[in-house]
């Protein structure tokens, strides 16, 4: 039998939540415990079943509660309600003249996708009224309310009840109300009322109001009147209150946010929700910063049917701390012509280079120097892509010198093109761009880069060879250059490359399991012809980070400015692990190091030529035994001093929903030495634990530190976050506090804090609320 509150596929027998075993929730719904592949059954005679589920899906908001009583009432119906039949039962029937019916002992009067049954029953033809007494009972789709006594009228379709208890079965709410009134089909009134969604024996949180309106087609209540309880206690008075009984937007006052900061003090606001349409809404948010003053932030959000986007404005005027007024505009839009054209614009903005770390909402932008603000569009084919791109910068750290700012592209301009024609299986392609670099104290260019090349991959089960020739040419009109270097630069590469991997591969036994072995040697020579660049400019070409992949990169440089000149094979090894039912990876490590027959004459800064023989040693390895056990590692070492130079590793525990831990290191020879350790853990079904600790091993300080605990609760939920942390160029670490109060099924209360637990804690997920 299906257990209401869950969503399928959880299953249950029927039975009183009378007893419990630790780590279960009352449900049976196991949230502490990993289930296994066999069910697990209690020896405890009071614990009434259990249920046998993925631990990794996510659990119902009411997995801590008891089973809330099901609806037998689930009418099959699709018809027209005015034109569906009346069937009426009862142990008795007394037919009296003026086609008056009264129905004695389980009477049952049922319409359409609605019941009604009580101890007696009268039934007048004429008006279709219907007068039920003794143990009233009213079903509707998704609800059920039971009366003293009451009466309904079946051609208009309301009705009135007195001394009434109502439920709703998916928002796991219930009620009460001195008189219930049925408008008319999807609207009812009750007045002097109760809601919560807390089981039946709790009232933890408990709304009451003189008038309560619940308007189900539209998904929403409206309260008058209406008081908050808290363990009994009032709390909160209102007129007028509108809250959610379904899934669906409506305009009002969403979740007030309230926090501390050494920086900002208390921290409050108020969101307002507008629902101006189906596709379209916009949110208005208040907020008071007890050192700086008020704050106003506004969002407006669309989509149609092919585009999509959003607006943010932000302003805080006469920061009391600053004395500046600090604000940020944001636009990002996505728009799709058809299924070739699509266009993208992405514009940020803010009044000084401190407003993300003072007010910013993400921490992956709060050490941000520069703001990108780009507009494209591609249009895409089959075998051809082309686009036009203009990229521009607000470099927000003002003490960074003009000469070392980006350059703006202003266009850019690319072509991408891949022959759909395959002469005895050869592959032909083209890369070109053509950039307009702009920038007011520095060298500005025109610069255009092709590359086409062809190849003729040879696949085989047991090996892959792939010969490839092509040439690069770059050309350049330069301005503001300096004397004596000519402002047009030409550049032309030949290349060819032979890549090749052998396959081995055995089969490989653990108990009655089976996997696959493999072997993979690599080979791959590169060949590019050297050509003097020292008087071209550096425009947006850097030296990668060496790593693994880059063995078998073409040319050694991001970007066009630089084409490094080869002659060198990279040798390499990669080993996996594979399950041979499934084909799934469950273990590679790889290593491999680069061979150099010629000196590297092309450098970044024209310094002297690279004479070392041999790369250092670049390995990587990737681990997944199980869908617990997540495991990434990669290092970098050097033969010539035999030192690491370069080495991060993640580990990460995840044996079900919201059952997370990580542990990282990354390691920088002579730079940077970091433990990274996050966690998000049940200790109950209810409590959860969470926190960080980021840690310099050199400085031998904590960049961040972060700790907190959940409590969830079946109608209520608390969170409370205190995180300290470094901002680069500040003495002092910033401190704050996050509280967050959710009442399931009516609002959240206090900070908005899921995207610092997002950033921090690697796997977090959020509780559901429904």
């Amino acid at each position: 039998m299906a257990l209401g509150l869950l969503p399928a596929p959880y299953t249950a027998a029927s039975s009183d939540c009378s007893g419990s075993l630790p780590g279960w929730a009352c449900s049976g719904l196991e949230l502490a415990q990993d289930i296994g592949s066999k069910d697990k059954k209690s020896n405890d005679k009071n614990y009434p079943y259990y249920i046998h589920e993925d631990p990794y899906q996510p659990s119902s908001a009411w997995a801590v509660c008891p089973p809330q009583p099901l609806q037998d009432f689930q009418p099959a119906f699709n018809g027209d309600p005015d034109k569906a039949p009346t069937m009426l039962i009862g142990n008795t029937a007394i037919r009296e003249t003026g086609g008056k019916l009264t129905l004695t002992g389980n009477a049952e009067i049922t319409r359409a996708d609605k019941r009604l049954k009580a101890e007696q029953v009268t039934y007048t033809e004429d008006s279709e009224e219907v007068r039920a007494e003794g143990k009233v009972r009213i079903d509707q789709p998704d609800m059920t309310m039971t009366a003293d006594h009451g009466s309904f009228w079946l051609k208009q379709n309301h009705g009135i009840f007195y001394d009434t208890q109502f439920r709703l079965y998916s928002r796991h709410a219930r009620g009460s109300a001195e008189t219930s009134r049925l408008l008319e089909p999807g609207i009812t009134q009750f007045d002097k009322t109760t809601y919560t969604t807390c089981a039946d024996n709790s009232n933890a949180w408990m709304l009451r109001a003189s008038e309560v309106t619940l308007y189900q087609d539209e998904g929403q209540g409206v309260a008058r009147h209406a008081r908050l309880n808290i363990k009994g206690v009032p709390v909160i008075y209102t007129p007028y209150l509108s809250f959610p009984i379904d899934e669906r937007r409506k305009s009002g006052f969403l979740i007030p946010g309230f926090g501390s900061s050494n920086q900002s003090g208390l921290e409050i606001s108020l969101p307002y929700y507008f629902n101006l349409a189906p596709n379209y809404d916009a949110t208005m948010t208040p907020r008071y910063l007890e050192n700086r003053g008020a704050q106003l932030s506004t969002e407006f959000r669309y989509k149609f049917r092919r585009q999509d986007g959003i607006i943010n404005y932000e302003i805080l005027p006469n920061d009391d701390l600053t004395g500046e007024n600090r604000n940020r505009f944001t636009f990002r839009d996505t728009n799709r012509f058809g299924q070739h054209l699509t266009t993208r614009i992405d514009y940020d903005r803010v009044s000084d280079k401190d407003y993300l770390n003072d007010l910013g909402d993400s921490l992956s932008l709060a050490s941000a120097t520069h703001l990108r603000r780009s507009a494209q569009a591609d249009y895409r084919t089959r075998w051809w892509q082309a686009g036009i791109q203009v990229d521009d910068y607000q470099t927000i750290d003002r003490t960074i010198a003009p000469e070392d700012r980006p350059y703006e592209r202003l266009p850019a301009l690319r072509l991408n093109a891949s022959s759909p024609w395959r002469p005895l299986g050869i592959d032909s392609k083209l890369d070109a761009t053509l950039v307009n670099f702009d920038q007011d104290a520095r060298v500005t260019a025109d610069r255009f880069d092709a590359q086409p090349e062809i190849s003729w991959p040879l696949r085989r089960n047991a090996f892959e060879l792939t010969p490839r020739i092509g040439v690069r040419h770059t050309a350049y009109k330069l301005d503001n250059q300096n004397a004596g270097i000519n402002k047009q630069q030409r550049r032309t590469t030949p290349l060819a490359s032979l890549d090749g991997t052998l396959f081995l591969e055995r089969p490989l036994n653990f108990g009655d399991k089976r996997y696959t072995h493999t072997l993979e040697p690599r080979l791959w020579y590169l060949y590019v012809k050297g050509e003097n660049q020292e008087d071209i400019p550096l425009f947006d070409t850097s030296e990668p980070t060496f790593t693994y992949r880059e063995l078998f990169t073409e040319n050694r440089f991001n970007g066009a400015d630089r084409m490094g000149d080869a002659n060198q094979a990279a040798l390499a090894v990669s080993t996996r692990v594979l399950d041979a039912d499934t084909g799934a990876q469950l273990f590679r490590a790889s290593v491999g190091e680069l061979f150099y027959f010629a000196n590297r004459n092309v450098t970044i800064d024209n310094s002297a030529p690279r004479t070392r023989s041999r790369s250092s040693v670049a390995g990587e390895m990737e681990l997944a035994l199980s869908r617990s056990w997540l495991g990434k590692a990669d290092m970098v070492w050097d033969p010539y001093d035999g030192q690491t130079e370069r080495g991060n590793l993640r580990l990460q525990y995840r044996p079900g929903y919201r059952k997370v831990a990580n542990l990282s290191y990354r390691f920088l020879r002579q730079s940077q030495s970091q433990i990274d350790a996050s966690i998000l853990w049940p200790l109950t079904p209810s409590w959860h634990v969470l926190g960080r600790w980021y840690y310099d091993l050199n400085e031998s300080s904590e960049l961040e530190t972060m700790a907190g605990i959940e409590y969830d609760s079946c109608c209520w939920g608390v969170r409370l976050i205190a995180r300290e942390y470094i901002v680069a160029d500040e003495d002092k670490p910033r401190r704050s506090i996050m509280f967050q109060f959710v009442l399931k099924g009516l609002a959240r209360i206090g900070n908005d804090i899921e995207s610092v637990l997002e950033d921090g804690i690697l796997g977090y997920t959020d509780r559901p609320e429904n």
